[in-house]
């Protein structure tokens, strides 16, 4: 057994002699040379080491196949572009239907000016308690009694005048208006104050209708300028100053 120490370490003494040749200066750096030992026991894992750099971009590779087709959705409308050019002139449309004509228009015109005539007079009439339709007027009372003058104020307030029958019917309608208030008489738009005897309207026009009593007018006792219709539908003069039902025309 000492033997076999000793040719082994003359082997090992010649095979550092020939790494010394071999190696150069390499040969100088001390080696350690150890018997190999017996394998210990597997230590426990380290961590894992941060991840490294990322690589450069590889080579780009060959183009690939035609995708399948995509789904057909209509995008939204752009921007309105600018107004091109006017068209051609279109061809003549066929003729429309007759208009009015302008006698049909001035009598439509006229109409419609009646009617509001007549509704401003029912609006006017209409504002007073009492009120009948003769004709194309209206007479109308709220029952005061009052002289000439205040007769005339109150209708010519109201739009209107003291009221004056211009034919037996109106006559007759006036007596019917005056009959439920009990008054014996109500004034007509007459007098004679101008000229004694020559009575006339309000306008100092000559009248067209009369309706006077026997004997009358007789101006008695040279008083006499204005009138009243009866409740026997004659008419008799008496003075201006004389109270009576006021009754007006509108």
């Amino acid at each position: 057994m000492a033997l076999f120490s000793q040719i082994a370490a003359a082997l090992l003494l010649l095979l550092q002699l020939e790494l010394h040749l071999v190696g150069g200066s390499e040969a100088a750096a001390p080696q350690t040379l150890s018997c190999p030992a017996p394998a210990g026991v597997p230590g426990t894992p380290g961590h894992n080491g941060l991840p490294g750099r990322d690589g450069r971009d590889g080579a780009a590779g060959p183009k690939g196949e035609k995708g399948e087709p995509g789904l057909s959705v209509q995008g939204p409308p752009g921007k309105a572009g600018p107004a091109g050019p006017p068209g051609p002139q279109g061809p003549k449309g066929e003729a429309g239907p007759p208009g009015i004509q302008d006698g049909a228009i001035k009598s439509l015109q006229l109409e419609i000016k009646s009617l509001r005539v007549t509704i401003s007079l029912l609006e006017k009439a209409a504002s007073f308690p009492t009120f009948r339709r003769v004709g194309q007027k209206y007479y109308v009372t709220d029952g005061t009694m009052g002289n000439f003058y205040q007769a005339l104020k109150l209708c010519s307030d109201a739009g209107g005048a003291i009221v004056l029958p211009r034919t037996e019917e109106q006559n007759q309608a006036l007596v019917k208006l005056i009959a439920p208030f009990g008054s014996a008489s109500a004034y007509i738009g007459i007098t004679d104050r101008q000229v004694e005897g020559q009575f006339v309207d309000t306008e100092g026009k000559s009248l067209v209708f009369t309706k006077w009593g026997t004997g009358q007018p007789d101006n008695y006792k040279g008083v006499q300028d204005c009138a009243s219709v009866l409740e026997s539908a004659i008419w008799d003069d008496h003075g201006c100053e004389v109270p009576r039902l006021i009754v007006c025309e509108i």
